[in-house]
């Protein structure tokens, strides 16, 4: 009698703990959130000018700055994020088809970029959103993003996460990489 007593408290107590643990997958609707599945994501980052060694320099004109030369590979690599910061310690920009000179890399809003903001389809997710994304891992397992950028290859179910600067924040990036269930509050 006393063994069988164990043996069903056993399964029961782990048929529970299933269902504690996969509780927010059944019900993630808790605090007016809206989730659903199959949302790519990426992330983004500031490269940092001092990491590229090359010696061939591009000349950027940047608007309102005048012309300025600046590691070729640097250059590529801002074109593609956003924002890069230079030898120099200020942040070149490259958005609206031109090039911009700031003291932080800017957001679309024009406010500072963070780490926890986002960069989102307007046509999905509304500027200010606040995003969880459940089952990401590693420094960003349980932070809660905040729509507040844009950018031309973010389209459809696409959350691009800012990670911060440098090269630790470029491997992040691969960190976030990945095909997962968004919530957004609302």
């Amino acid at each position: 009698m006393g063994f069988h007593l164990i043996l069903w408290f056993f399964m029961f107590s782990r048929v529970f703990l299933l269902i504690i643990l996969s509780f927010p997958l059944f019900n993630c609707s808790i605090h007016s959130q809206n989730c659903s599945p199959g949302w790519k994501i990426t992330g983004f980052y500031t490269p940092l000018e001092t990491d590229y060694k090359s010696s061939k320099r591009t000349l950027v004109d940047i608007e309102q700055n005048g012309k300025t030369l600046l590691n070729s590979e640097f250059v590529e690599k801002v074109m593609i994020e956003g924002w890069g910061k230079t030898t120099q310690n200020w942040y070149l920009g490259f958005y609206s088809g031109n090039w911009h000179k700031s003291e932080q890399p800017l957001n679309s809003l024009g406010q500072p970029l963070s780490i926890g903001q986002v960069a989102v389809d307007t046509n999905n997710i509304p500027k200010g959103s606040l995003i969880s994304i459940p089952s990401i891992q590693g420094a960003f397992k349980n932070i809660e993003f905040i729509a507040v950028d844009v950018g031309s290859a973010i389209i459809d179910q696409h959350i691009d996460i800012y990670t911060g600067e440098g090269e630790q924040a470029k491997y992040k990036t691969w960190n976030v990489t990945g095909i997962h269930q968004v919530c957004i509050k609302g």
